[in-house]
């Protein structure tokens, strides 16, 4: 309570029906036949479509039964015993969805708009408003200790033991994903959202739906000319941005799918080395250094 007033963080938590007060504090969900979202030949839009209200626990409970619903299952024989392997690993699921619960922006201008919850036939999407806070960089997540958002809120849900406040989930995410033998998640920060990609095993053949950059030229590059492609390029430092444009893709999937594996390599040189983690950053052809 504050000023006699029960705080926001309390209703979430422990209110009986919070959205009575805040209606689209909730989680919507769907589900698609498809890596995009669009209508499928028979006019439908969704295989599935809920909505989620009530406290954080009630809503992230519902939120992972839409999953193992939609989800598919694979079934294995070992030792004449049958193991029943979920599309998505549960423990992934359940990071990925309270920590948008926990770190959403719950402020003034974002309590109008819901978590939203896509499950597409190669990904599950996880969007919240509320992007990196605290002045922290994406690259940061999983590895500092980082500011929180919604401490009071946090700290309810810690007591509540819903979740650990212990930084520790994007790298169980990580690890499910290595774990379950799938494509690493990806973590995008966008203008005052975050989204969450978590891939299943058919993520590889599709990785083109969204790893392209929207408006991308259909002259851009194939897969197997971009590393050409980038370092022509860098024969002047450019920034990673640039690059990303350059080649047509999005900046997360060309720093871990080219850039990383370059600079490793020794293909890519660092204009500042003693600042990988730099805004500044910028990167070039090793022998025109």
């Amino acid at each position: 309570m504050q000023n006699n007033k029960p705080t926001l963080a309390g209703m979430m938590t422990l209110g009986d029906y919070p959205q009575r007060i805040y209606p689209n504090l909730c989680i919507t969900a769907i589900a698609v036949n498809g890596t995009v979202l669009q209508p499928d030949d028979g006019g439908e839009r969704f295989i599935d479509n809920k909505r989620y209200e009530g406290t954080i626990a009630e809503m992230l409970e519902g939120a992972l039964g839409f999953v193992a619903r939609n989800g598919k299952t694979r079934v294995v024989i070992r030792d004449g015993k049958r193991t029943d392997i979920p599309e998505y690993p549960e423990t992934a699921v359940r990071e990925i969805i309270t920590n948008a619960l926990m770190h959403r922006d719950y402020g003034p201008y974002c309590n109008g708009t819901p978590i939203r919850l896509v499950m597409f036939s190669d990904r599950l999407e996880c969007w919240n408003p509320g992007g990196v806070y605290g002045g922290q960089s994406i690259n940061d997540l999983g590895y500092a200790n980082m500011p929180t958002r919604n401490p009071t809120l946090v700290s309810i849900l810690e007591i509540e033991k819903i979740a650990e406040n212990r930084h520790s989930g994007i790298p169980v995410i990580r690890d499910e994903a290595r774990t379950h033998g799938v494509r690493q998640p990806e973590f995008i920060d966008q203008r005052g959202s975050f989204l969450v990609r978590f891939f299943n095993s058919s993520a590889e053949t599709n990785a083109s739906d969204h790893d392209a950059t929207p408006g991308q030229d259909k002259n851009s590059p194939r897969p197997a000319d971009v590393e050409n492609t980038i370092l022509a390029y860098c024969a002047e430092p450019r920034l990673a941005q640039e690059i990303a444009n350059h080649v047509g893709r999005s900046l997360q999937y060309t720093r871990r799918e080219y850039i990383r594996p370059m600079v490793e390599a020794g293909k890519l040189s660092l204009t500042l080395p003693d600042k990988p983690k730099s805004k500044y950053q910028r990167y070039r052809l090793t022998n025109a250094a």
